[in-house]
């Protein structure tokens, strides 16, 4: 991808979600550029500069002000898998606020800031390659990703005339803290299906090629986006072969849930 925007020594960044594998090697690897970066979570840590909700707006905005950011990264996000017959309600608010509502105020915050400098920004949103297909007990998840597609392609058109460029990533299952929590849950089984997962430096360093790139959608691996594309013009195919589907990843859960014994 050629570069439009190159990040270097003149760029503050916000990451949020930072205390986790991605949020982690997004902050390593834009640092690695020169950029100034303020890596925000919920929780206050050694790797965390600041403490945000991102499902609070008003939290996100006072981030946006303090630091002036020309480009940040929505990275925050929960897995929250259940069969809907069994998910706790708690469980669906939460995911679909820190999903949908956190991408969506972060992105607003970093507006906010970003239309008033001739500089404009980037704002790069995390999304899913659950954001084209069903996905069997993961179903909460993949309808927040859903709308963070929909929202980052809307936001992108509008925002365009005021020099300010959205970009959504959509990777398959990465081998962060928030897999590894499910190796024993078999309705997290989907994002296993692969037979291998993805490292964190590899989606970071995608996201990034987007950034400046100016892209507006970005997918890794490339041949499991064409068949999750496939599979959202499908869902009817889908729906008979998705548990079947879960089943090979509950073999690679095993897989992985011996590596960390």
């Amino acid at each position: 991808m050629k570069k439009q925007f190159s990040i270097d020594g003149s760029h503050v960044a916000v990451v949020t979600g930072a205390a986790g594998g991605l949020g982690t090697e997004f902050v390593k690897q834009l640092k690695n550029k020169g950029a100034t970066v303020i890596a925000t979570d919920i929780a206050k840590s050694e790797v965390v500069d600041e403490v945000l909700d991102v499902t609070d707006y008003s939290q996100c905005l006072k981030i946006a002000e303090k630091y002036n950011p020309t480009i940040w990264i929505n990275n925050a996000g929960l897995l929250g898998p259940g069969l809907i017959d069994k998910i706790d309600v708690k469980t669906i608010e939460k995911v679909i606020d820190v999903n949908i509502l956190g991408v969506i105020y972060g992105t607003k915050a970093a507006i906010e800031v970003m239309k008033g400098t001739k500089k404009g920004g980037s704002i790069l949103n995390i999304g899913s390659l659950a954001s084209y297909s069903p996905t069997y007990g993961i179903g909460i998840y993949s309808t927040s990703k859903f709308g963070v597609r929909a929202f980052t392609h809307t936001a992108a058109q509008e925002m365009k005339p005021h020099n300010i460029h959205l970009s959504l990533l959509c990777p398959d299952g990465i081998w962060t803290p928030m897999l590894k929590a499910e190796v024993d849950n078999a309705d997290a089984a989907m994002p296993f299906s692969s037979g291998k997962l993805l490292e964190p430096d590899n989606v970071a360093a995608l996201g990034l090629k987007l950034i400046e790139a100016r892209a507006l959608t970005g997918s890794i691996p490339l041949y499991r986006a064409v068949l999750a594309r496939f599979a959202g013009e499908a869902p009817k195919l889908v729906s008979n072969i998705g548990k079947f589907t879960a089943g090979m990843g509950a073999k690679t859960q095993q897989k992985y849930k011996d590596m960390l014994n």
